[in-house]
């Protein structure tokens, strides 16, 4: 895929991912370095983040990968794979092959764009890891030339938001997907809320709703709707009285069984909906939930956005898809376990 004797297209297209995901995120992110591992094996590649293995992948330079996305009318010959951003079933499949592929209704994508997307969602994953102080002071001076007033006013050492509890709010919008470019729209939150708490937690939660037609946007599909996952009212009901506050963190107190059958029930319908090809699918939930529950999901279902029922605009056209319920005798049991939201 990368080879020095000849041009390769590769170079420039990650190029343009980096200033794609400056213009979606709000961030800039850092130089790209590819290079030989003699170590793995020829058609496998590792995404590596400070020198740790974050993601892994195989390539086949002169195939094509054959996903169905459930419009496939007939079966076709090939090499079983996964298609590594979502862990769906694919085909690496010859040039030959390819037109063939395309009329029986599956999606063809050449090697060059499965590891750009590969590394395009790896980065998002990860973005909130990719920010520093340092970037995030240089985010507070570029605003300062054009909104003085507000950054004066509201962050400073002095002042309601320090540095390091931006930081940490912004580090918790990325985790959850959220661009930052927004940062005027943030930082008018965090003013009027700030001075009421410090906890990172419940203000990321503040600034979350000021962001509704941020997050409304991305979660659209190409006709408008959102298409959601939610909870039995009894259920989310029984979920919002077994909540805690300890410290910095919310935690969601639920007996095992129930963390592991609303997991995997919540895991089962996203999965339904992937296999049908649909790539925007949401969880809603009483804001008193969000957080908490989506850190819950993160260990069986990471690429599920967790949203609050008031993070999504007025007017939005919201499609049920499956509503979650569980036997509500076991989520009273008196034997409990806590997962703790995001800090």
């Amino acid at each position: 895929m990368v080879d020095p004797r000849k041009d390769s297209a590769i170079f420039d297209r990650i190029g343009a991912l980096r200033r794609k995901f400056a213009q979606q995120l709000g961030i800039v992110m850092p130089l790209v370095r590819l290079r030989d591992n003699i170590s793995l094996e020829p058609t496998a590649y590792e995404i590596r983040l400070f020198d740790h293995t974050v993601a892994k992948g195989r390539l086949e330079p002169d195939m094509f990968l054959a996903m169905d996305s459930g419009t496939a009318q007939t079966k076709i010959e090939g090499i079983e794979t996964t298609e590594p951003v979502y862990g769906l079933p694919a085909l690496w499949i010859t040039p030959a092959s390819k037109e063939k592929a395309e009329l029986s209704g599956y999606t063809v994508v050449d090697p060059e764009s499965v590891f750009i997307t590969h590394l395009s969602e790896t980065l998002r994953k990860h973005a909130d890891e990719l920010l520093t102080r340092e970037d995030v002071q240089l985010l507070v001076d570029r605003l300062r030339k054009t909104q003085p007033s507000l950054v004066g006013e509201v962050v400073g050492t002095e002042r309601d938001v320090p540095i390091g509890l931006l930081q940490r709010v912004l580090k918790n919008l990325l985790k959850d997907g959220i661009p930052i470019r927004d940062l005027t729209t943030i930082l008018e939150s965090l003013g009027e809320n700030a001075s009421k708490t410090k906890n990172p937690v419940a203000l990321t939660e503040m600034v979350r709703k000021s962001l509704s037609r941020t997050i409304t946007n991305q979660l659209q599909d190409e006709t408008g709707k959102i298409s959601a996952i939610t909870l039995e009212p009894a259920l989310e009901h029984q979920m919002t009285s077994t909540l805690r506050q300890e410290a910095e963190t919310i935690t969601l107190a639920l007996p095992t069984e129930v963390i592991m059958d609303i997991s995997r029930k919540v895991a089962q319908a996203w999965k339904t909906e992937m296999d049908k090809g649909k790539d925007k699918v949401v969880l809603l939930c009483d804001a008193r939930l969000r957080a908490s529950l989506s850190a819950m999901l993160s260990r069986t279902v990471p690429l599920l956005p967790v949203v609050a029922y008031d993070e999504i605009v007025l007017g939005t056209e919201v499609e049920p898809i499956e509503t979650i319920s569980v036997q509500q005798a076991d989520v009273m049991e008196p034997k409990e376990h806590k997962f703790a939201a995001v800090s």
